[in-house]
């Protein structure tokens, strides 16, 4: 018997040192092939059914307001995206482990089926209730289902350029957050909510057999995993870079959830330009999610967040005295441009400081969990600081609690990098 076929032999009697060889093999730096950004496509259209569907509540949130829900606040109906985007970061605190055990192709399955049929559900809704069960509590899971395996797989097949995919896996949420408002907001006047809503959900439908055909995990299923990963909680710059993420992800989001809101009631905008708000500041946030994620490759993703944080909390504060049509418009492409770049680097920051990746997807699912506890209530004080007072000072109100929240995030990711690497700028991180 050969030397080769006595290993053959060894091979098949002893199937651990296949999985040690697997492991070995994972461990080796990725050819980023085509196969590799197969996984980004797949990823991008999981983010297009989830993120990008969270981006469009904003006109969900409007038309709420001003017809099916009018009777309800506007803390009320901020309460049914804010639940929805609660659920899909808590959830993913149970997922993550799942994907690192290798239940990949079961998650998606059941992702897309919670997703579609919640988006069908609630185009045959009239009553607050029934749109909270169906948008809030059974998208969310839906969405808790999906989120974890796109940056989780995407980093698996990538080292060199992690951010740069990362990124165009997440313009998904952009292209989401452009063409699920404009179709509503076209179709809504002349067939009603019911089927404008169907046409979304038949949408969602097609576009989740792409990741449901083409993901594939390319690490080993790991046999010891738990729901927490205990060193993290010893890892300051990791709690750090979540305290930043609480506070970013809770500022961001109420912008995009009362911008249009704010041009029709606050700005000279004609009520077609005040439609499109959302989707101009939606479609800003697609370059803000590739170039910064090219760069970030470079200079690094927390680097990058903490500048484009930054960004957001200035412009928040400028919101203030923007009254004109022109001046709306710029501040959203500039605002849609800053928040894309920020919520398309959350992983590559987390990946960046995990050094074992074998975790990365448990450590996302604590990230998104934490930051969904900020999600859930961020919304909802700022619809009830709207309802508070009369005039313009409930927006200003709105505004300084959005502005707040976006220099506290600021402060918390400058001290992770300082904390990391030290004061010097050059560094990378």
């Amino acid at each position: 018997m050969t030397v080769s076929s006595e290993g053959n032999q060894h091979r098949e009697k002893n199937g651990p040192r296949q999985d040690i060889e697997d492991s070995s093999s994972f461990s080796s730096t990725p050819t980023e092939d085509w196969f590799a950004w197969l996984q980004v496509l797949g990823a991008f259209c999981l983010n297009l059914n989830t993120w990008g569907l969270m981006n469009a509540f904003g006109v969900f949130q409007t038309f709420y307001e001003l017809d099916l829900l009018a009777s309800k606040s506007s803390s009320d109906i901020s309460w049914i995206g804010s639940t929805q985007a609660f659920l899909m970061f808590i959830v993913s605190a149970i997922v993550g482990p799942i994907v690192d055990a290798g239940y990949v192709r079961s998650l998606l399955g059941l992702g897309s089926l919670l997703t579609v049929l919640g988006m069908f559900m609630t185009s045959l809704c009239n009553a607050y209730w029934q749109v909270f069960l169906a948008q809030a509590l059974t998208m969310g899971l839906g969405f808790g289902c999906l989120y974890v395996p796109a940056p989780t797989i995407v980093s698996q097949y990538f080292h060199a350029s992690t951010a740069l995919a990362m990124g165009a896996s997440s313009a998904g949420t952009a292209l989401g957050g452009v063409i699920y408002p404009l179709i509503f907001t076209q179709l809504q006047p002349h067939i009603g909510f019911g089927w404008a809503t169907r046409i979304i959900a038949f949408i969602v439908l097609a576009t989740m057999l792409i990741p449901l055909s083409v993901m594939r995990p390319r690490a080993p299923p790991t046999t010891q995993w738990s729901l927490i990963d205990r060193t993290a909680f010893r890892d300051i710059p990791y709690l750090l870079l979540n305290t930043g993420l609480i506070f970013g992800f809770m500022g961001f989001y109420i912008i995009l959830y009362y911008i249009q809101l704010y041009a029709i009631q606050e700005t000279s905008v004609s009520h077609t330009i005040a439609t499109y708000i959302l989707v101009i500041m939606n479609a800003s946030s697609l370059p803000g999610r590739l170039i910064p994620g090219y760069y970030a490759d470079r200079i690094g993703s927390i680097n990058v967040q903490t500048i484009v944080a930054l960004v957001g909390a200035v412009m928040t504060f400028a919101l203030i005295a923007i009254h004109t049509a022109p001046g709306l418009i710029v501040y959203c492409v500039l605002y849609g441009f800053a928040s894309g770049a920020f919520m398309g680097l959350p992983a590559a920051g987390v990946v960046s400081l995990s050094a074992d990746r074998s975790k990365i997807g448990t450590r996302l699912g604590m990230t998104l969990a934490v930051v969904g506890c900020g999600v859930l209530v961020s919304t909802p004080i700022a619809g009830a600081l709207l309802n508070s007072w009369d005039g313009h000072r409930c927006w200003v109100g709105l505004i300084v609690w959005c502005g707040a929240l976006l220099s506290a995030s600021v402060v918390a990711m400058a001290v992770t990098r300082i904390w990391k690497i030290g004061v010097r700028f050059r560094r990378v991180i």
